[in-house]
């Protein structure tokens, strides 16, 4: 073992002036928000949901902010992700054939919700 100020100096990253993370030896960190917003887009967007009475469609992604990240610690994947989006939605009922389009608004997507605790605003 190494005494103190000696050995790798990768081991010692708050020893470093920059507090640089050498090699990325211990984590990586990886910006992940172009990808996420062309993945979300392609997901939500042409959602439907039809029964007896009528039929509603995700018809546009209006707004979208925040970001993600993908980070690797010790070989574990973490995954950050805050997105507030603002979702355009059409639907019809069908014995009248009644036309009706609105918002719905998700304030605070994230990972440190569980999918139960997420705002949902129409």
């Amino acid at each position: 073992m190494a005494k103190w100020g000696q050995g790798d100096p990768r081991w010692i990253v708050e020893e470093r002036a920059d507090g640089t993370n050498v090699n990325n030896w211990h984590w990586t960190e990886r910006d992940a928000t172009s990808w996420s917003k062309g993945k979300l887009q392609e997901l939500l967007v042409g959602i439907a949901v039809e029964n007896e009475a009528g039929r509603c469609e995700i018809s546009e992604l209006k707004q979208m902010e925040g970001e993600a990240s993908c980070s690797s610690r010790k070989g574990k994947l973490i995954f950050f992700y805050e997105w507030n989006i603002r979702l355009g939605w059409k639907g019809i009922i069908k014995e009248s054939g009644v036309k009706h389009k609105g918002l719905i608004e998700i304030p605070s997507l994230s990972e440190e919700n569980e999918v139960d605790d997420t705002e949902v605003n129409e």
